[in-house]
């Protein structure tokens, strides 16, 4: 990207996939293979617009071996402002609210499944499923 961060901002909210994903991501964390499914986009393709994202200090990620739970990242000021804004404008779409709506559900189940898995398992290992 260019030493212009919002104009590198309001290009990459201008990519429909990315701004889905911040919208996503706006309401939980999520796994690649979460925005995969609710986007109904390949791991490959996600994993190419979150990288963007990541670059542009957009997004962040916490490891859940061997997986990236992704979530927003606090921007400095008038970025923070900007994606703030974009989101905001977004919530009253119906397609968005799906989204968001998809993104929550997704969430919630992984965790109920992870807490499930991670109570059964063996020696208070705790097994993951990203997928």
């Amino acid at each position: 990207m260019t030493s212009r961060p919002v104009a590198d901002l309001l290009v990459t909210l201008a990519e429909p996939t990315r701004l889905r994903i911040l919208n996503c991501l706006s309401t939980a964390p999520l796994f690649v293979s979460d925005l995969s499914a609710i986007l109904d986009q390949p791991d490959a393709t996600v994993s190419a617009h979150m990288e963007v994202l990541e670059s542009l200090g957009v997004v962040r990620t916490h490891p859940v071996v061997p997986y990236l739970l992704y979530t927003l990242a606090p921007l400095p000021g008038t970025r923070e402002r900007l994606l703030r804004s974009v989101l905001d404008a977004v919530r009253a779409d119906p397609a968005s609210q799906a989204d968001r709506a998809a993104a929550l559900d997704r969430s919630r189940s992984r965790f109920e499944t992870r807490v499930r898995r991670g109570a059964a398992g063996v020696g208070g290992a705790a097994v993951m499923n990203a997928s």
